[in-house]
């Protein structure tokens, strides 16, 4: 009887402490990640992802979209130089408070040459259209 109580007794000792070394790994695992986490936060905050460039169907004509600002360029390149241009479509600052970059994002439309552009924080949302022609290239807020 006294062997079984003690088979018992180790039994529950041996579980009792595994089941502490595992909840101090998991502790250890979210505190190991933390200076990433932060480091990615420090990242964003400087503004070093703060450029985004966005496709069109044209494939020689991006969005550079400033995702701090809202600010819009149409980029087109080309193989020759001399076709090679970047005009501003939106040179508005559209923030509110300073928010960081990540806060806008464009989103194409069924229409090539028509973009939502979303204030990820606030939820304000703008129609944005980009062309070759000067009088084509316009912003306007959705309410």
């Amino acid at each position: 009887m006294r062997k079984l109580i003690v088979l018992f007794f180790l039994i529950f000792v041996s579980v009792s402490s595994y089941a502490q070394k595992s909840e101090v790994s998991k502790n250890d695992s979210i505190i190991a990640i933390i200076p990433d986490l932060l480091d990615d936060i420090a990242f964003r905050i400087r503004g070093l992802d703060r450029y985004k460039l966005y496709p069109t169907e044209n494939i020689y004509t991006l969005l550079k979209l400033d995702t701090s600002t809202g600010k819009i360029k149409q980029l087109q390149w080309s193989l020759n130089n001399s076709n090679e241009l970047e005009v501003w479509i939106n040179l508005d600052d559209l923030t509110f408070t300073q928010t960081g970059s990540g806060t806008f994002e464009l989103y194409p439309t069924k229409n090539m040459y028509q973009f939502i552009l979303l204030n990820k924080v606030s939820g304000q949302a703008w129609h944005v259209q980009w062309g070759m022609e000067e009088s084509n290239r316009w912003i306007r807020k959705i309410y």
